[in-house]
């Protein structure tokens, strides 16, 4: 079984062309595979019909995440150990040629217990999956080989907060 760990990015602020969440493997033989993507609305404060366009990216040749703001993958089973070559976080200056593999739009208005809108099901996780590897023998996940990085991109839209996350596994 492959070691599985989780990286979670809480509570990121939207700003137009920004990496809201990445992996990059850096590693020269140590692949990561992708094996599931996911938000979720974070904005309490009151903001009004901020609509953002977003990506989910995946940069296949040289890619490069230079200075982001640095999170820790949570391993599945404590006895594992992290790949110390890949880079994880948000932000940063992003470099390479992407993929898009999905785009849409999100509502960054805050979430409202009475209302039923798109802010409100923004923070129901079986409605914000964003990639799931189907577990089949046929159907290979995202694959990240060295240089090669998966991200949430924020394209355009700049207000409110996101939380995000992203399983993968080392082997």
């Amino acid at each position: 079984m492959a070691q599985t760990f989780r990286t979670y990015c809480a509570g990121v602020a939207f700003a137009a062309t920004k990496n809201m969440h990445a992996i990059l493997n850096g590693h020269a033989t140590e692949i990561l595979k992708i094996r599931r993507v996911g938000l979720s609305n974070a904005q309490t404060a009151a903001v009004t019909g901020v609509v953002c366009a977003m990506e989910h990216r995946l940069y296949t040749g040289s890619g490069s995440l230079t200075a982001p703001t640095a999170v820790t993958p949570v391993s599945m089973d404590s006895t594992n150990t992290a790949p110390t070559t890949a880079t994880y976080g948000h932000a940063g200056t992003i470099g390479g040629t992407a993929n898009t593999l999905n785009a849409w739009i999100w509502s960054s208005d805050e979430a409202a217990v009475s209302a039923a809108t798109s802010d409100e099901l923004e923070c129901l996780i079986p409605l914000n999956v964003i990639y799931d590897w189907i577990p089949h023998s046929d159907v290979q996940p995202i694959t990240l080989r060295q240089n090669q990085m998966n991200m949430v991109y924020n394209v355009s839209g700049a207000a409110g907060l996101l939380h995000s996350y992203q399983d993968f596994t080392k082997e």
